[in-house]
């Protein structure tokens, strides 16, 4: 099937399903209609009886039916015996119904049927009416052939509707093709639009929204480069200008510290690069362990207390999360370098029932920084910016965590909880 185009392969199930169906239709139909000839048959039967009857004198001929008038044991007249295929004579249908205690008799000789009516009238005089399965071919056979037909129809009539039906699919698919192909030649600029309200419009709108974040990926990227040029441009000329004037003789020897000091801020930054790179192949579930949290932030409070002034306040239980403790570590101390910045008095950090939270009494962030906070590179609104809280982002999301920023009364809360 999967070397049939879409459309052959509609119409084949179509049909198929039209033809199992209509099988299935027409079996049940034909008990049912079975019993509705027969009925019919009796009673068109019926009908020919009053007929004759009532016109004793010069009965009315009929192409399905006989007749035989008695009167006494005496055959009056007869008319249409070839109805019986030559098993009965008039005296003999005449003896046989005279004697019949009911009104009605069905008689099967072979495997042919036969139906026979007697009216005994008043005087001595009986009409009896009789008929084979005749009616029934013709009325069957009508039938028949008008059930053909219909399938027919049915059958061509479905496959015209879904051919049309197909082919206007199969054209929107090829559209969407078509304009997947390109988004790579136009750069990803040119929006996908595809009409409709169904499945297929709906895979659009997720392309779309699949070629909006790629094209912000890639906006991102350069960004993230332009900046990671710039960020190590400043102290790589430092490094520069201070080596060639220390070399020139211009600067005396002590301010090799300047270059130190340069240089270590360099390795952080390589660091935080790695450290980014890293989180993109931590892929191997193997790898992770339950994680004792307290044990980390404990460690990570211990290093910053006696650098700092600001109030470093601990409630922690042994919660666990399922990871690497190296990343938690560096995710969870790039949140507290961030909140060392910007604290004026405490840090509270929190640990109850999986959901840690890191609070400090800073100025909110603004509204239109709020959403970006985590973006690598993302300039706050004191100019601070670098690849920390995109780090702490990137290990949550590997770790399945997830991590919100809120501004709350008098600051800042981070808070991360498993998904």
């Amino acid at each position: 099937m999967k070397e049939i185009k879409l459309a052959t392969q509609l119409n084949l199930i179509f049909s198929l399903v039209t033809l199992l169906t209509s099988l299935i239709f027409i079996v049940a139909l034909n008990r049912v209609f079975s019993e509705f000839r027969i009925s019919q048959n009796e009673l068109q039967l019926s009908a020919y009886l009053n007929d004759v009857r009532n016109n004793l004198a010069a009965p009315p001929a009929s192409e399905y039916n006989g007749y035989v008038i008695v009167s006494g044991n005496t055959v009056i007249t007869s008319y249409h015996l070839e109805v019986l295929d030559g098993h009965y004579t008039a005296s003999q249908i005449a003896e046989m119904m005279m004697v019949w205690p009911g009104q009605t008799r069905h008689i099967v000789i072979g495997k042919d049927d036969y139906y026979f009516r007697i009216d005994r009238r008043i005087g001595g005089t009986s009409v009896i009416v009789f008929t084979s399965e005749d009616y029934l071919s013709v009325f069957g056979n009508a039938f028949s052939t008008l059930m053909r037909i219909s399938f027919i129809a049915l059958v061509l009539l479905g496959n015209v509707i879904i051919l049309m039906w197909s082919r206007i699919t199969v054209e929107r698919i090829k559209r969407l093709q078509g304009e997947v192909q390109v988004l790579r030649r136009n750069n990803y600029q040119e929006p996908i639009e595809i009409d409709g309200n169904d499945e297929i419009t709906e895979l659009a709108k997720t392309i779309e929204k699949m070629r909006q974040e790629i094209q912000y990926a890639e906006k991102s990227k350069q960004e993230m480069l332009q900046n990671i040029s710039h960020d190590f441009k400043t102290p790589i000329a430092v490094i520069q200008s201070y080596a060639e004037a220390i070399g020139d003789g211009i600067s005396d020897i002590t301010e090799a510290e300047v270059i130190v000091k340069q240089a270590e801020m360099l390795n952080q930054k390589v660091k935080q690069l790695l450290e980014l790179n890293k989180l993109e192949y931590l892929k191997d579930a193997s790898e992770f362990e339950d994680i004792r949290i307290k044990d980390v932030i404990i460690n990570i409070v211990n290093n910053q207390k006696y650098r700092t002034n600001i109030d470093l306040q601990t409630d922690l239980d042994d919660s666990t999360y399922f990871g690497i403790k190296e990343n938690f570590y560096t995710a969870f101390s790039n949140i507290i370098d961030n909140a060392l910045r910007y604290a004026k008095t405490k840090i509270i950090i929190t640990l109850k029932n999986k959901k840690l939270t890191f609070y400090n009494d800073g100025e909110p962030i603004s509204d239109k920084f709020i959403d970006h906070v985590f973006r690598p590179y993302e300039k706050g609104q004191n100019g601070q910016f670098g690849l920390g809280m995109s780090i702490v982002q990137k290990t949550c999301s590997h770790f399945n965590l997830l991590l919100k920023v809120e501004n709350v009364s008098d600051g800042v809360i981070f808070m991360i909880e498993p998904l």
